[in-house]
Order: C-alpha cells, then structure tokens, then sequence
C-alpha cells in the first residue's frame, strides 16, 4: 500500500558500554546500523576485527556438517523439525563449555585419519606397480649382483613385442614375458654388458618404460617375492583401515556435542556480526556514536527502550534530511492479507524511498492469473492444505512464512477459479462450470485479454500520479490522461460503433498529440505527438501477451485430461491394473501439478515485470536489514 516512513536515529554513549550496548541492540532487533561521516564529526573509525571468529565459525561448521545428529530425524519429522531454543540472556553463557578444545580434539583425530587415508593411497598406488608383476615369481633379490650381467624390468606396448624378440634373438640377451594386458606388456630383460648398446638402440626405436625395482629389492628379504610384498602391503593396508574404523568410531562420539555447538556457533555468528556492528560506530576519547535507521512506527518504542539500557545515553530521533531520503532504507508497508505478495515485487527489486509501492496493485491480479493458468481445483485444494499444515505444525518465520502463506492463497485461488473453468483433478464438475475452455476457449481468452486490458490501464494510471507526484501535472492529465481516455473509447467504438465512444476517442488523442512534447515548435510539438500515437501498438502488444494466460490453463486441463485417460487403460490390465492405475494417476498428477504451479508462477511474475512494471515502478531501493540475532542453527528468544 505504501512504503513505511522511517526515522534517522544518533546515539551518544560512554565508549565503555559499546559492546553491552550493542549486544543490547541485537536483542531489540529495531535498527539498522550505518556508517558515519567521521572526518565531518571529527571521530575515530573503530578498529575491529572479525577474522578470529570467522575461522572459529569456519571450524564449527565443518564439525557440524560431519558429525551424525543425536536424534536423526526422517522425512516428515525432518521437515517439520524446528530450531532448538535458547534464552538470548544465555548467549555468554554457552560459550563456557569449552568449545575449543571440542573442536581441535576433533580436529587431531580428523587430521590422523587423513594421514591414513593418504598412506592406504600410496600403498594402493603401491599395489597398482607391483599387481601386473605377480608372475615374477622368483625372489627379487636375485635379480641383483650379477658381475656381467644387466637385469632390467620394461613395460613396453604389444604391437613391439615380436620386434623386440627378433632383433635381440642374435644378441646375448633373454627376454621373458612376465604378463600382458590389452595396452601393456611387461618383460624381464637379461642381457650382457657387450650387448648393452646394441639392447640400447632397439629400445630406442620403440615406446618402453624401464621399471625400477630397487626400492622393493633393498628391502626386501632374503626369499621375498612379489606376491609376498603384495601380502605386505595389504595386510598394512587392513591394518590402517582398522585404525580409521576406530578413529571415525571415537569422532563419531563427537555427536553428543552437537547440540552445544549449534548453539555456540549461533552465538560467535553473533558475536561477529556485533564486531562488525561495532566498527560502524565513531569514537572520541571517552565517547561512541552510532547511527542508522529504525521505522518510524517504533521510534517511541525504541527511544523508551535505548533509555532504559543506560541513563548515560543521548538518543536523537529525527526525520531524514533531503540529501538523505534516497539512501534511506526500504520498508514494504501493507495490510496483513496482502504481505505474502511483497515477495513478488522483493523479486523484481524494492521500490525506491518517495515512489509508489506496487504490491497493493498487484496482488489481486497475481491471485487470478495464477488460478487461471493452472485452473485446476484438485491441485488449489492439495496445495492449500499442505501450505496450511506446514504453517500450523512447522510454524516457519520470516520469508518462508511468508512464501508459504502466498502458497497457500494460491492454493485457495485454484479451488474457486479451478472450479468455475477447469475441474477436479482433470474432471470437471459441469453445473459449477461459468467457462469451458476445453470445449469453447473463446470466451477464456476474452477473459484473460480482459484482465489484461484492465491491469495495462492501471499501470498507465499509476504513472500518470507517478508524473503527477513529479510535478509534471499537464503532462499526466493530458497524456497519461489521454491514453486512459483513448484506450477504453477506443475499444468501446470498434465493438459498440457509438458516436460518443469515437469523440471520446479523438478527445484523448488530441491531448496526447499536443502536450506529449514540451517543444515550444508548433509542427515539432504536432509530429512529435503524432509519433507518440504509435505507442497504442505497445498497448496492443501487452494486452496480448495476457493470451498466455489461456495457453497455460488449457495445456494443465490437457494433461490432467491425458492421466486420466492412462489411468482408464491401466485399470484394465488383469490383476495388476488396479496398482499401476493408482501409480499412474498419483505420479501423473503431481507431475503436472508440478509444473503447472511452476509455469503458472512464473508467468505470473512476468506479467508483472515486464507488462505492468515498466510503465510506472522505479526499483532500486534498499531493503531494511535490522541489527538482531541471527539464528541458524537454535533459535534466541528475548
């Protein structure tokens, strides 16, 4: 309905009660702090710093998002589920149970059990060398101390194999294939020191990869043998993965912790955000000065308050200064019934301080345009009672309450309009029907051009107050006037063919020829305010974009028509027909469900944005973020 007044507040305070203050500050959750001109005032920026607390926020989270929950909850349980509470007055409180060291015992076994994931790595790595060697099965330490002799390991492709036999058949060489794979094959290669240039340029010629075995010969014992290093190494494999089993099983352990760090982690969030509240005030030796924004409607409120912390505190409270009101903050102020669709216009982007706030305006038709396009009273009824269960069992606060009320409003715009041009569930209860569009969709898309022509014209009026407001008062009556005048003249001359309608109609588009420019030409005033004639085909245009309003609900009453009909030819089907009817017609219909709601939304919002917006709305404001608890985890109540 409008966007709520707010007041510019400045507090003086002795420096040593800052930080009880604002804590003090965050509990009310009535303001919104801001920066300060302290070069103007001649006052010290105070110096904090957050890093601390963000590493410790960092370090909770992690424990939190790897520690099983107590008290695991499941599908519905789990969505219902809500916060822990905590008196706000508890806050220091739960800071004295010796998180830290929670958190870095957690951590030293956290960083052993990486130790071992990292050690079974390289023995897999390990096992992965030695695997294709397992037929070597000689003891590797007789593949040394030869005098004569080089004994080498080479893994070379298949294609090269009968090459390298036949070249080195005339050489003091052996060759043995230990294994082969589909790209690789591995030899063992024996041959004398004389040969070793010519063994040399036959490798050379090729793609060979010599494996070096040293680091398993030098350990190895006296009969070791590559499977018996194999074994070894699995064997130590085993035995780290029972170490981390019993590792993961004491941190596991940790989960009795779990609710105290919720809350811990909450409150150092908000030991955080006071730091960062803290460096937004200005100092003096003795003094501290904070400023920022609180609504209007909470200034007696919040000054009874702020006295009451401390009789050492002086409170100004005043209205925004001229130079002020565009970096005031944004607060959408509208009757209860309508606050849900402020999510709408808080999607496209708040109005800016002093425009018209456009939710108001919007809600009726986001209702019916939604409830047009899924027309279907079966899905409305589905949606409103799990809408209306949520809110009564979860009991969600802030966007999320807000967003399911809006749902469920568009649950209850589905029963009425589903009802008088869809059906129930695909099937349509004929004596409540006013509209069929599945029979006639005529009259459905006179209806949504109709709508349409009508929220096209309301934007169009509320620019002309919009040019009215800016003081462009000739140019709104005459202009915007005369397009509010020609519009609906116009229409009523082409299906009526009253003479009235048509001088009506030449009555608008006389003022918008003469006063759309404010040239003092006479002939650029007149071809300038013809040309602006030619914006009746923009109307035209945004009027007939509503027809999607006809596509969307035709094409949910189709599809649930089309289950329906799947649903009839499964139930047929002997014995197991009834299951795969049931299965067809639920899954079926929340498919389309699904994405009815979705489109329809979606459409919807667009109808808003670019048809009705852009005639009169200026976005660009900036929302209202009060200094209060955060809570992510539990819940701080005062």
């Amino acid at each position: 309905m409008a966007i709520s007044p707010v007041k510019r507040f400045e507090i003086l305070l002795p420096k040593e009660e800052l930080e009880s203050f604002l804590s003090y500050l965050q509990e009310l959750g009535l303001a919104q702090l801001d920066s300060l001109p302290y070069e103007d005032l001649k006052l010290e920026p105070s110096e904090t710093d957050p890093s601390e607390y963000e590493r410790w926020l960092n370090r909770i989270n992690h424990l939190l998002q790897n520690l099983p929950e107590t008290d695991e909850k499941k599908g519905l349980d789990k969505l219902l589920a809500q916060k822990p509470k905590y008196s706000a007055s508890l806050r220091k409180a739960l800071l004295d149970f010796g998180y830290q060291k929670v958190v870095e015992d957690y951590e030293k076994l956290e960083a052993r059990k990486n130790e071992l994931l990292q050690e079974i790595k390289q023995i897999e790595k390990e096992e992965e060398f030695l695997k294709p060697l397992l037929a070597l099965n000689i003891p590797l330490k007789e593949l040394t101390g030869f005098d004569r002799c080089e004994v080498q390991l080479v893994q070379v492709q298949p294609q090269d194999l009968e090459k390298i036999i036949t070249e080195s058949l005339e050489l003091p060489s052996q060759i043995s294939v230990i294994s082969k794979e589909k790209s690789r094959i591995f030899i063992l290669l024996i041959y004398h020191f004389s040969a070793r240039e010519e063994v040399e340029k036959i490798f050379s010629e090729i793609k060979a990869n010599f494996i070096s075995l040293a680091p398993y010969i030098s350990r190895a014992k006296k009969d070791e043998k590559v499977f018996d290093i194999l074994s070894e190494l699995s064997q130590k494999k085993a035995e780290k993965f029972e170490l981390i089993r019993r590792l993961e099983k004491e941190m596991a352990g940790f989960a009795v912790h779990r609710p105290a760090l919720m809350a811990v982690y909450d409150v150092l969030l908000n030991e955080k955000e006071k730091v960062i509240g803290a460096s937004l005030a200005g100092l003096t030796e003795k003094t501290s000065c904070l400023a920022g924004w609180i609504p209007a409607a909470e200034a007696e409120n919040f000054s009874r308050k702020v006295h009451k912390f401390s009789e050492h505190i002086y409170l100004n409270l005043r209205d925004p200064l001229p130079e002020e009101v565009e970096q005031a903050p944004v607060i959408l102020e509208n009757p209860e019934i309508i606050k849900p669709f402020e999510i709408i216009t808080s999607l496209y982007g708040l109005p800016q301080p002093r425009t018209i706030e456009p939710t108001i305006y919007l809600a009726p038709f986001f209702f019916v345009f939604v409830g047009l396009c899924v027309s279907e009273a079966g899905y409305g009824l589905l949606v409103a009672l799990l809408s209306l269960l949520y809110l009564k069992l979860a009991k969600p606060h802030g966007d999320t309450k807000l967003f399911m009320r809006l749902l469920f409003y568009l649950g209850l715009s589905n029963v009425i309009l589903g009802t008088l041009v869809g059906g129930w569930f695909g099937y349509p209860i004929k004596s409540l029907l006013l509209i069929d569009p599945l029979k006639d969709p005529i009259p459905f898309m006179i209806l949504s051009l109709a709508l349409g022509f009508i929220q096209v014209l309301l934007s169009t009026f509320l620019s002309l107050v919009k040019e009215y407001r800016a003081g462009n008062k000739v140019g709104a009556i005459a202009v915007k006037g005369g397009w509010l005048l020609l519009l609906p003249s116009l229409l009523a001359y082409l299906v009526l063919k009253q003479p009235v309608f048509g001088i009506l109609t030449l009555v608008g588009a006389a003022g918008i020829v003469f006063f759309t420019s404010s040239s003092r030409n006479p002939l650029a005033r007149f071809f300038s305010g013809l040309y602006a004639l030619y914006g009746i085909s923009g109307y035209l245009a945004d009027t007939l974009s509503y027809s999607r309003i006809l596509a969307l609900g035709l094409s949910t009453g189709v599809i649930a028509m089309v289950v329906n009909s799947l649903v009839q030819i499964a139930w047929k089907i002997p014995f197991v027909g009834w299951l795969l009817a049931v299965l067809i017609f639920v899954g079926g219909h929340l498919f389309n469900l699904g994405i009815s709601f979705l489109g329809a939304f979606v459409h919807s919002m667009r109808l808003q944005f670019v048809e009705f917006f852009t005639r009169f709305y200026q976005a660009g404001g900036k929302p209202f973020k009060p200094f209060k608890l955060e809570n992510k985890y539990v819940e701080f109540i005062r």
